[in-house]
């Protein structure tokens, strides 16, 4: 049995009848400290005779969310090519850009809930091989625009960069982001 309703830009999922996992709330990462809490609102209780889910981490749960929320999908922002087009470093050498309804209604704020993924392609404009996101959740980061960051493989499985998973207040990212247009770390909304 799987149920699920949007509220305020958070799905909740009811899976298997025994957990509530609300994706995607990245905001219990600023509050809690680790980088594999599970998000607020994950396992809310179990029925007799069940144990909990597994947890997760965060960055694990947002992309089996992504998957099924099926982002292909998703329009790209006003005034931006539904295609992919040439890339800048570190992305491929072909982007092609989605945004969730939250960053489509409002693309000049990108409010709280905000999704921008960019599938990063090789020279052939067809090889994934990435998949980078940028989410917003209110208070996860207020000093860097509430952006969580994460770099995923083509596998889905989240990137590694000198040991270390490229996921949640990733510095690169927030270092060459800081540079947008508007104060609000997306390149994606800027106008030349």
């Amino acid at each position: 049995m799987k149920r699920s309703a949007t509220v305020a830009g958070v799905v909740a999922v009811a899976v298997l009848g025994i957990a509530i996992v609300n994706i995607p709330s990245a905001d219990v990462y600023a509050q809690s400290g680790t980088r594999n809490a599970a998000p607020r609102g994950n396992v809310q209780g179990s029925q007799a005779g069940t144990t909990p889910q597994a947890r997760q981490p965060f960055e694990a749960k947002l992309w089996d969310w992504l998957q099924k929320s099926q982002y292909q999908n998703w329009s790209p922002l006003p005034g931006v090519s539904g295609e992919a087009y040439e890339g800048k470093s570190p992305h491929g050498d072909m982007v092609k850009l989605y945004a969730n309804r939250t960053a489509g209604a409002n693309p000049s704020t990108l409010p709280k809930g905000s999704i921008l993924i960019k599938e990063n392609y090789g020279a052939d404009g067809t090889t994934l091989m990435a998949v980078t996101l940028m989410y917003r959740s209110e208070g996860y980061d207020p000093e860097h625009g509430d952006w969580f960051w994460a770099k995923y493989d083509a596998d889905g499985q989240v990137s590694q960069m000198n040991g270390m998973k490229v996921a949640g207040k990733v510095s690169m990212c927030i270092e060459c982001h800081s540079s947008a247009g508007g104060s609000d770390y997306s390149f994606s909304n800027d106008r030349e």
